[in-house]
């Protein structure tokens, strides 16, 4: 993610932050034959340099023979486009932020998925060398011009390096694209010097902000690309790092390993393939590609990105590690999971995991790369907290809990993992409808991912409007209380219905006072609103159950405590 814009800005936060760098973002990329589903995934969080900093999900509708359109930036770069233009998805800012669009992450009609972007640093005098360009390319419009534009990830690695070749760069970046056939990763080291590799499908990679392509045979020209004078330059000016014969690029251009990017970089490598990294150190190259111990799933990526070095000596709930620049940092503001299926139909073949907020107490929710629409509150523009819109309804939630995580955000993070697991055994269901669909009627296909879209998104934020009311009810309820007087730590609530369906029960309720029973099998649970007690029949044999707190009914729906869903 960006540097801040405004050199005002900048003082203001290394004051208050002295340790806190103003880069952000942290990447993960797994290899589709690494993938617990044979999918290739980017994922990127997108870190701010504040906590309140909304973000839009829009569709951007395909133009035909229009020459003469531009897209442009408020740095004065303007690019030219072709008159027809693809369409795509975008998670831009709001539109009042005055510092361009910034889209985040794209996917096509043509299958292109792009994140961008990872900022990174060169050392100082490859910047000397080749100074950035101001008034040129920037993160803020790079992703749009490629997912509007072309058809295959090759194709936008072509594009930005004629792009910066011709313009040249403002700044340092790392770009991942992923289309059904490969994967690339494009990294920006000074105003013209750039390289590219093709992604491993057999490995897994998550870094912070820093370059990380290393050991690179100028040779091979099948795996790798790059700038036509970039090895010279290296050599010419001294700066030339080699490892086993081959050029460490990561170590020729980047700036220094630092703590605030690095130990990202570690803790990714730890999570995935424990196995092949030991302790920490700072001034580590650690790999940028490497096995995972076992195959990755979409799930365990949105894990990765929500971390905070939990179970290891950084852990940032520890005193004295309040400060460490962790992966799920609370000023992320949308974090992405984009899952590439080689196998779908290319108008659709990415399904993207969106989460709003920050990903700790965030929920990520699934949209395919046909839809033709967003959600209503996916579109609320502002710069100011509005209710109405799905970043703030996230937000806030995330805001609550990280008053105190093991009070009050236990029960959030249960309350999405929860959700998050039915969603993804929904989308198995879900992508043979869409698949089946497509074959006999492509327009029909877009339409019901549109609405499956519509459909999820609505029901998400209506939850989360609950969950909030109950959250903030819980923390002023126990606002000013000892500790020794609190209670028992948050508990979300649930639909009973959403958590039969979810365990495979059905439930049958006459109204009236009379018990609810949720069956299955040969077990009955038997509830009654306003009562904390449940009784529990198996094979003829009762027992009871004392519950968090009583099921109630709210706007017609009926919820239960989660704690007790997760022992049926």
């Amino acid at each position: 993610m960006r540097k801040f814009k405004v050199m005002a800005i900048t003082l203001v936060i290394s004051l208050l932050l002295s340790t806190v760098s103003t880069f952000a973002c942290t990447a993960v990329y797994v290899g589709k034959e690494v993938s617990t589903d044979g999918s290739t995934i980017i994922a990127r969080s997108e870190d701010q340099g504040t906590g309140a900093y909304n973000k839009l999900f829009v569709v951007v509708d395909r133009v035909e023979n229009v020459p003469g359109r531009t897209m442009d930036d408020v740095n004065g770069f303007s690019y030219p486009l072709p008159a027809t233009t693809y369409q795509y998805t975008m998670v831009p800012d709001y539109s009042e932020a005055g510092d361009g669009p910034y889209p985040g992450a794209c996917t096509n009609e043509y299958g292109l998925s792009i994140s961008a972007t990872v900022s990174a640093s060169p050392r100082p005098e490859v910047e000397e060398a080749d100074p950035f360009v101001e008034g040129s390319l920037r993160e803020a419009v790079l992703t749009g011009i490629v997912a509007a534009t072309c058809k295959t990830a090759e194709e936008g690695v072509d594009l930005l390096a004629e792009t910066i070749e011709t313009y040249g760069s403002e700044e340092g970046n790392v770009i991942l694209l992923a289309d059904q056939k490969e994967a690339w990763i494009f990294e920006v080291y000074s105003g013209h010097l750039w390289a590219a590799q093709k992604m491993p499908a057999d490995k897994v990679a998550v870094f912070g902000n820093q370059f990380m392509i290393d050991a690179v045979d100028p040779a091979d020209t099948h795996n790798f690309k790059y700038q036509k004078d970039l090895f010279t330059t290296a050599d010419k000016n001294g700066w030339t790092k080699k490892e086993n014969n081959l050029v460490n690029l990561a170590a020729t251009f980047g700036e220094a390993r630092e703590d605030y990017s690095n130990m990202r970089t570690w803790m990714g490598h730890k999570l995935l393939s424990p196995s092949s990294v030991g302790d920490y150190a700072t001034n580590a190259y650690y790999p940028l590609f490497y096995k995972p111990d076992a195959k990755v799933s979409a799930l365990q990526v949105m894990d990765v990105l929500r971390n905070r070095y939990e179970g290891t000596k950084f852990d940032a709930s520890l005193p004295g590690n309040e400060e460490l620049r962790v992966i799920g940092v609370e000023r992320q503001s949308q974090i992405h999971v984009i899952q590439i299926r080689e196998d779908y139909p290319q108008e659709i073949s990415a399904l993207q995991w969106l989460a709003m907020g920050n990903a700790e107490h965030s929920v990520f929710l699934p949209n395919f790369s046909g839809i033709t629409d967003t959600y209503e509150a996916y579109k609320v523009d502002g710069e100011f907290y509005n209710e109405n819109g799905a970043y703030w309804k996230f937000k806030r939630i995330c805001t609550l809990a990280e008053q105190n995580r093991s009070f009050y955000g236990q029960g959030v993070r249960d309350y999405w993992n929860f959700y998050e697991e039915q969603l993804y055994a929904q989308m198995q269901n879900a992508e043979k409808e869409m698949v089946t669909l497509y074959k006999k009627d492509p327009q029909q296909a877009k339409k019901y991912v549109t609405d499956l879209h519509r459909s999820i998104a609505q029901k998400a934020c209506k939850d989360a409007d609950h969950l909030y009311d109950q959250l903030l009810f819980f923390v002023m309820d126990r606002y000013g209380r000892t500790a020794a007087k609190l209670g028992n730590p948050f508990v979300a609530d649930i639909s009973l219905r959403d958590a039969a369906a979810a365990k495979g029960y059905t439930v049958k309720w006459a109204g009236n006072g009379t018990p609810i029973k949720i069956t299955k099998g040969n077990t009955v649970y038997s509830l009654t609103i306003g009562e904390d007690l449940c009784i529990v029949t198996k094979n003829g044999k009762s027992t009871e159950i004392k519950l968090e707190y009583v099921p109630t009914v709210k706007d017609g729906v009926t919820y239960i405590p989660l704690n007790f869903v997760m022992t049926i």
